[in-house]
């Protein structure tokens, strides 16, 4: 990929579109980093349409069946929300169309600035202490008959946290390097595990995945959003 001068995060903002590729959705990206950062916009234009190039191109499915996205882009200040890591697996991001539910689906990530994701192996120890810590906090899932608040859940996913955090302290990382694409499959059981870093700098990450018009309106549906939109935050 081509590398970004960008050296200083002006204020933490959020960049996301759910609907059609187009042409200028990289000049609209690479215009709403610069006013947040001190990038050049040309300089992010190429960076970003050649990150959604390669993307895409490497994205399984037919033209319709990959029409469509949802690409974000994360810009933030340092803060101290993963000082510990939210070790995690991305689940199903929408309903698939029919006859392409077994097919893997991948988002695809790129860090511009500050630090990259953090990666674990693709090994069945790293998805065993997963699916461990999901049984063991995770209490109403399979228990139909038991109700749970959001403040249940919150606190049950935040133990799980910290659990998941020291099981895999001295767990080995996958090497991330400056310019890698990074794809992640989501919605298997052998989606890779993840967390973002450590936000001690400022950093600019951008993640994009790919779907049909149905399979992103679902979406939309899902998140409350409205398909076609630009959302900054």
């Amino acid at each position: 990929m081509p590398e970004s001068s960008l050296t200083f995060v002006k204020r933490s903002a959020t960049f996301s579109y759910y609907g059609e590729l187009y042409e200028s959705l990289a000049q609209h990206a690479a215009k709403f980093v610069t006013e947040n950062t001190d990038g050049v916009e040309n300089e992010l234009m190429t960076t970003l349409q050649a990150f959604l190039e390669a993307s895409h191109k490497d994205g399984i499915g037919n033209p319709p069946e990959k029409s469509c996205c949802w690409f974000t882009i994360r810009i933030t200040k340092p803060n101290n929300a993963f000082d510990v890591p939210r070790w995690h697996q991305d689940g199903r991001m929408f309903q698939c169309d029919e006859g392409r539910e077994a097919v893997a689906r991948s988002k695809y990530a790129l860090t511009l600035l500050g630090p990259p994701t953090l990666l674990l192996p693709a090994d069945a120890a790293v998805f065993e202490t997963i699916t461990n810590g999901e049984e063991k906090f995770l209490w109403w899932r399979g228990n139909e008959g038991k109700t749970s608040t959001e403040e249940d859940r919150d606190e049950a996913y935040d133990a799980m946290r910290e659990w998941l955090s020291d099981k895999f302290r001295k767990t080995s990382r996958v090497t991330v390097k400056k310019g890698d694409i990074v794809r992640f499959s989501w919605g298997r059981d052998d989606s890779p595990v993840h967390s973002e870093p450590q936000m001690v700098m400022d950093r600019v990450f951008i993640t994009v995945l790919y779907g049909s018009e149905t399979e992103l309106k679902s979406m939309c549906g899902y998140r409350d959003v409205e398909f076609g939109k630009i959302y900054n935050e």
